[in-house]
């Protein structure tokens, strides 16, 4: 008999505390003698496995058409801003470039160019989009990775300096060099 790589449910024996033998409902992390079979956690295996099979449907036709799906939506919304930024800009040039910003309608009513128009309105979703990284907490969340990639790269170097089999000295004086040179980089940004 193989062994099964299907999960077992979660509940613990209070005497033993070894972890319950029986297979969990579906939908559920408990068994049946664990509290499986009660009314209200029957409903929420429901809607679980309701929820699960839409999301699978979803992205089983968001795959068929070639779309991926959102990993990561903060980082999509910066890209957003800065797409917007861009067009933001390139707007910005051509309305830069213009003799007049208005011009006369059919009824010699002065109207904005359609350039103008275009660019306050990417004014005004430049300005969303960006509104909504600073509440979102877009410059913090980049930060925080920033300084875990640097903790990451810290650690490699430490380990390699210490795997080099240098002594205390050579040690000290790489770890200096390393620093210099960081800073280095840091002052070209």
């Amino acid at each position: 008999m193989q062994p099964s790589s299907k999960p077992k449910c979660k509940v613990k024996a209070r005497t033993t505390g070894n972890q319950c033998g029986n297979y969990p409902l579906p939908g559920q992390e408990i068994c049946r003698m664990h509290g499986g079979a009660a009314k209200q956690n029957r409903e929420a295996a429901a809607r679980r496995l309701a929820t699960q099979a839409i999301e699978q449907q979803a992205e089983a036709t968001l795959a068929h058409h070639g779309i991926t799906a959102v990993e990561d939506p903060l980082a999509e919304l910066g890209k957003l801003a800065s797409a917007s930024k861009a067009m933001t800009e390139a707007l910005g040039a051509r309305v830069n470039a213009l003799t007049e910003l208005e011009h006369f309608d059919l009824k010699q009513s002065p109207d904005l160019k359609a350039e103008v128009q275009m660019y306050e309105r990417a004014l005004d979703r430049t300005h969303r989009l960006l509104d909504s990284l600073i509440k979102a907490g877009y410059a913090e969340r980049q930060v925080s990775i920033a300084e875990q990639e640097a903790l990451l790269v810290a650690g490699v170097i430490r380990r390699v300096i210490a795997g080099l089999g240098l002594t205390t000295e050579q040690q000290a004086q790489a770890s200096t060099l390393l620093a210099a040179e960081f800073r280095a980089l840091e002052a070209q940004r």
